[in-house]
């Protein structure tokens, strides 16, 4: 059986088997949901420092891009195992950390370059 669903919700839509994305009446991407996060959206690792200024130092010396957030520092992964040699070379100075997977929100923003209009 076969179940056409029409949603502006991608959460929703990652529960299918199968997502089309039209936009603007054109198809822009199709595929299972893990697929689209896969080519669309990206894994982040959120690092949260013992120590800021080591922390920084392997972070600019291993010349990963990371954005500094109010509390964490952030680097956009190729997917989630990716997190592991950098969790390794940084342990000396996290507290913590947050490993975040892409979202249909994301693959769609990826996918078209706009936010959800609903």
């Amino acid at each position: 059986m076969t179940v056409f669903l029409t949603t502006h919700y991608m959460e929703e839509a990652a529960e299918s088997d199968y997502v089309i994305v039209i936009d603007h009446g054109e198809l822009a991407a199709s595929g299972t949901p893990t697929e689209l996060k896969t080519r669309y959206s990206s894994d982040t690792l959120k690092l949260f420092a013992s120590d800021e200024a080591g922390l920084r130092g392997v972070l600019q010396q291993s010349a990963l891009p990371y954005t500094a957030d109010s509390d964490a520092y952030v680097v956009k992964l190729p997917d989630t195992m990716a997190a592991i040699p950098i969790l390794e070379s940084c342990r000396a100075f996290i507290g913590a950390f947050q490993v975040q997977q892409g979202t249909m929100d994301d693959a769609f923003l990826g996918i078209t370059g706009r936010e959800l209009r609903l």
